[in-house]
């Protein structure tokens, strides 16, 4: 499958839904992403393949394609939510961009704030699949069991790399995270 008919499929479902955004081709390796400060919606056709192909429960293209991009305009969904963590964001960013890792990671106060990030991101992420399950069952696009299939595989590998984010961050704060 070219980007074309992934592209295609992805504004197929974006009217179905009834939420358009633009749509941007961006190879950057991830499959797809909302950029909420501008509110469009980018696509990697080749890490889409891949991630077809890495899915737990067997689902084509079109399946695939037409529950991420759901997913995504559930972050659109919830921009001003996502907009109201920018300054949290910015300063998260710049802290980690100016502060050595060192310091950071001995700095009860940052340890806290990048903690808050993350957890908000977590957050951001859950609400996301909760507003794409929504636009799912109104609209009927694809199986309830596929769909919940690529959430669960989806959200599963972020809650994974975002606890073991926190349990290092939490650590290095000096909290007690257990074995």
């Amino acid at each position: 499958m070219n980007r074309h008919q992934i592209e295609k499929i992805i504004h197929e479902t974006m009217n179905h839904v009834g939420v358009i955004r633009e749509v941007r081709l961006e190879r950057n390796g991830i499959n797809m992403t909302y950029h909420f400060i501008h509110d469009y919606v980018t696509y990697d056709p080749d890490r889409i393949l891949e991630a077809v192909s890495e899915q737990e429960r067997r689902v084509s293209m079109e399946t695939y394609v037409a529950a991420i991009t759901m997913h995504e305009l559930g972050h659109a969904l919830d921009r001003r939510a996502l907009l109201a963590g920018l300054s949290l964001s910015r300063e998260v960013y710049q802290m980690k961009k100016t502060t050595p890792p060192k310091v950071l990671e001995r700095n009860p106060e940052y340890m806290a704030k990048i903690i808050a990030e993350e957890e908000r991101n977590l957050h951001a992420e859950k609400t996301a699949w909760n507003n794409a399950a929504e636009l799912n069952r109104k609209h009927g696009l694809i199986s309830e069991l596929d769909f919940a299939a690529i959430k669960r595989q989806s959200l599963s590998s972020y809650e994974r790399r975002l606890a073991g984010k926190v349990k290092v961050y939490r650590m290095a704060a000096g909290e007690d995270v257990g074995d």
